[in-house]
């Protein structure tokens, strides 16, 4: 599972499955939905900060997992952002009614994560940022496009949320390197997923490559068939103090 602070839980296709008429709205109103997007990330980091607050010891919002639970908590928040502004520009009641119904929605969601209890990990990994790959004189091998993204590894295994996936063009007879960047303090090492086809990159190295280090590619090397992982799983859930809205 991602951390909170890796970016916004959702995504737009995330909220067109639970509005089938978002994007049409949108484009009509004018609005921004990677935004909107961003917005509710903050706001529900907001909220989230003060319940985190009432916990003793209280833990920080890097330690805390998107759970199925705080994820539809961001994404209605997005969805009655979007109606909101909506039903400000147009003054049309369908709008407001969408934003009335979602705003609802957003504080059951909010109601049911309270309830349920926020997942933290007590050594947070950040989601790796794009590697930076290269190519160097080796095997013989044709040209071809090849794929490959990151993940920190902390001290006891655990590995953060993959980066996105870079590619990279190499000539016949070289082999594609690389390299994390921005290691966190706590990362003892990366992992490396990579492969000819962007759906099926596999880890290539069998212990974590050192903060600083590049790893050499060489395709078929490896007969891992493990595929890149979603991050780290919450090593505890905490109760948090329920609220009145």
């Amino acid at each position: 599972m991602a951390l909170f602070t890796d970016g916004p839980a959702c995504t737009i296709d995330d909220l067109v499955d639970e509005d089938s008429g978002l994007l049409d709205t949108a484009q009509t109103v004018g609005i921004n939905v990677t935004s909107k997007l961003k917005l509710a990330m903050s706001d529900v980091q907001s909220e989230l900060t003060t319940l985190l607050a009432r916990l003793q010891p209280a833990p920080t919002v890097g330690q805390v997992v998107v759970t199925t639970d705080l994820s539809r908590w961001e994404k209605m928040q997005a969805l009655a952002m979007v109606y909101r502004d909506a039903s400000y520009t147009q003054l049309i009641d369908r709008y407001k009614a969408k934003w009335d119904m979602f705003a609802k929605l957003g504080c059951a969601a909010k109601d049911r994560f309270v309830a349920n209890g926020v997942g933290l990990v007590n050594d947070p990994l950040p989601k790796a940022a794009l590697p930076v790959l290269g190519t160097i004189s080796g095997e013989s091998q044709s040209s071809g496009t090849l794929y490959a993204c990151v993940a920190w590894v902390n001290a006891t295994g655990q590995e953060g949320a993959p980066s996105a996936p870079g590619s990279i063009t190499v000539p016949a007879d070289n082999l594609m390197t690389v390299m994390a960047t921005d290691a966190p303090a706590n990362a003892v090492g990366f992992n490396v997923y990579a492969g000819a086809v962007l759906a099926m990159m596999t880890l290539q190295n069998t212990s974590p490559v050192g903060p600083g280090a590049s790893f050499t590619y060489v395709p078929g090397a490896s007969s891992s068939s493990r595929t890149p992982g979603t991050g780290q799983a919450p090593d505890l859930f905490k109760p948090l103090p329920a609220t009145i809205s």
